[in-house]
């Protein structure tokens, strides 16, 4: 008879915590920052100072695919797409440096 109890208790408890584990992660912050060109090697038209994983950054400029370095933790992903919308055109994993399109969003 205690065993039923205990098991009714904890129900709902184990309910609340199934539920909470469906729930999305809310977004972190890469560490360290992302920097890219449109003039090439060596010049920075623009910086990302610990983006928001998960979201869509447009970068400046005109001349994409831009050289970009990810100086971050997170992997950065580019589209051609506004809105990271469409398939991915390109990869930089943190510490690399590589050729991005004008809309970027870190893992």
């Amino acid at each position: 008879m205690n065993g039923v109890k205990v098991m009714r208790a904890a129900g709902p408890g184990l309910l609340a915590a199934a539920l909470l584990a469906l729930l999305p992660a809310p977004a972190q912050a890469a560490d360290g920052d992302f920097s890219w060109s449109t003039s090439g090697v060596g010049a920075m038209d623009g910086l990302l100072s610990s983006p928001q994983s998960g979201r869509c950054y447009s970068l400046v400029g005109s001349n994409a695919p831009f050289y970009a370095a990810n100086n971050t933790n997170r992997t950065v992903r580019s589209y051609q797409s506004s809105g990271c919308a469409g398939a991915v055109q390109s990869t930089i994993g943190p510490g690399e440096f590589g050729h991005v399109f004008k809309y970027v969003k870190f893992d």
